[in-house]
């Protein structure tokens, strides 16, 4: 990102974000996966340590990011992070690319490196959103109940392992029984021409 503390801080960046969980339903990999890159840069500047080689000092280490920066970013995700985790959810589970989950997933650790126990929070709220019958109550207390524990235990890598083992178990469930073969199904074709 370049500029970020300008772009952070101008009033553009309500827009950006909601511009950036609209393109999340797109179903194209390439914005997908630029608009999943935006958000783990965005989300990078609501942590101490800036991920932007332009803050280090003259020996070369990696400078703190401006406490404003942090607190603009934490801001900006709690009036956009709800809509950011259903839909980034939907896309694990529904709809994304196979090559755009590590950067799904990359987002949903960075929001969970800011924000803990209030994406856990968001996550419980998309959980309860899917279609009945598609996950056991027994399914949906055990992961909500491993995050909350990684959550207290601090550990926001594992919450990550948790959250693609499950959105991968639920699409090979729910929704790749519908797509026939996926991939496989093109070999039926045959061009008799």
């Amino acid at each position: 990102m370049y500029y970020p503390y300008k772009a952070i801080s101008s009033a553009l960046i309500k827009p950006v974000l909601s511009a950036a969980s609209s393109a999340l339903t797109l179903l194209k990999e390439e914005p997908l996966i630029a608009t999943l890159h935006f958000l783990r840069d965005f989300l990078a500047y609501g942590r101490e340590d800036s991920p932007s080689s332009s803050f280090d000092d003259r020996e070369g280490r990696p400078r703190n990011n401006p406490a404003e920066l942090q607190n603009a970013v934490k801001q900006l995700l709690n009036d956009e992070g709800e809509v950011l985790t259903q839909r980034i959810m939907t896309g694990m589970m529904y709809t994304f690319p196979r090559d755009c989950f590590p950067d799904a997933s990359g987002v949903l650790l960075a929001m969970f490196q800011l924000m803990p126990e209030q994406v856990a929070v968001w996550i419980r709220s998309t959980i309860s959103m899917l279609p009945q019958g598609s996950i056991t109550l027994q399914e949906s207390d055990r992961l909500l109940n491993n995050i909350d524990q990684q959550v207290q235990a601090g550990e926001p890598r594992k919450i990550r392992t948790l959250l693609q083992d499950f959105t991968n178990s639920y699409r090979r469930r729910n929704v790749a029984p519908r797509e026939g073969l996926g991939r496989l199904e093109a070999t039926r074709f045959s061009f008799a021409g």
